[in-house]
């Protein structure tokens, strides 16, 4: 029982060792998301703070056919500039650190001027929780054939925003969409040293386990042999005589066959004790226990030492009604 205890409590150990060491993965990919955010975040502060900036068309740098300025393309002696605003910006660097870093950003939004912002399912799940203000971000790791963590925070309307989605009824302050962040490069949790080490401690723990139940079962074997055995002649004592003869009339009166119960003394023992002292009387004792302990043939026979008051027993067992037994005693008043 105990064994099963203390695999038991292992097991819930390393079960919650494996939640934890999830968690801890969460919470940094949460963390290395909500930093890519932060610092898109704070680009788009930047080029809004500028009225957007102005760069060389090139094959990767087109004009933004869905943006609302007249002032969007600039011809100059180096060339056509076309000007980037917020959202172009945080398309473009999405496009830079996929490429580089297994990180891709999102604009997206309810109501997207851009066909390529519409959201995903779940994308328009997170916006509509925006929308009801029950959250302001949310998280899942998606498990799918390309495992992802998904990451996406709201964006509210400021002024610079009203320039272009003014028409779509947006006021300040209103949730325009959101910024999802998708990290792909997704740390695999290492089971193997918390499982080596509950391994380690389980197997020790298993050891001490049977170490002292060996102890425990052999402490109560020797007070179980001292409580029914004789210290001297190591046969059983009073005590389980009393027990067993017990158990012998019940047996008896069921089945109805008799018992036979034989009382010995030694003759003229206190003589011999004074004579040859008590040690050479305790030697006496044990070569008559061996002797009595050698005769017994059945395997229901039993010898005991039962002291003084040796007929006390029987006399209870008589009174009781348990006739069906022939008794015989031989016993002898000078004896030990």
């Amino acid at each position: 029982m105990v064994i099963f205890l203390w695999i038991f409590a292992l097991g819930i150990s390393f079960s919650l060792g494996v939640i934890s060491a999830k968690d801890n993965r969460d919470t940094v990919l949460f963390n290395t998301a909500q930093t890519f955010f932060n610092q898109v975040v704070v680009t788009r502060k930047w080029n809004s703070s500028h009225g957007g900036v102005y760069v060389k068309v090139t094959e990767k740098t087109l004009t933004n056919t869905f943006l609302q300025d007249p002032e969007k393309n600039l011809e100059t002696k180096i060339g056509v500039l076309t000007k980037i605003n917020p959202s172009y910006m945080t398309r473009q660097i999405s496009e830079l650190t996929d490429d580089q870093d297994g990180v891709r950003f999102h604009m997206t939004s309810l109501l997207p001027i851009r066909p390529e912002n519409e959201p995903t399912p779940w994308e328009k799940k997170a916006l509509l929780g925006f929308n009801q203000h029950e959250i302001t971000e949310t998280y899942e790791l998606y498990p799918g054939n390309t495992p992802a963590f998904l990451y996406i925070k709201a964006l509210k309307a400021e002024a610079s925003c009203l320039k272009c989605h003014t028409t779509q009824g947006y006021r300040q302050g209103d949730i325009l969409g959101g910024i999802s962040v998708s990290l792909f490069e997704i740390p695999s949790i290492n089971l193997f040293p918390l499982l080596l080490m509950h391994l380690t401690v389980g197997s020790l723990g298993l050891f001490f386990i049977i170490i002292a139940g060996r102890k425990l079962i052999n402490a109560y074997e020797t007070i179980h042999h001292q409580a029914f055995f004789d210290a001297l002649t190591q046969i059983p004592n009073r005590r389980y005589f009393n027990q067993k003869i017990e158990s012998e009339f019940s047996r008896s009166h069921r089945s109805g066959t008799p018992v036979s119960i034989i009382m010995a003394d030694i003759d003229y023992f206190k003589r011999y004790n004074d004579e040859y002292g008590h040690a050479q009387g305790d030697a006496c004792l044990k070569q008559m226990a061996d002797a009595i302990r050698s005769a017994l043939g059945r395997p229901a026979d039993f010898c005991a030492r039962f002291g003084g008051m040796a007929d006390t027993a029987l006399y209870q067992a008589k009174a009781k009604g348990r006739d069906r037994m022939e008794v015989f005693i031989e016993s002898v008043s000078d004896g030990a």
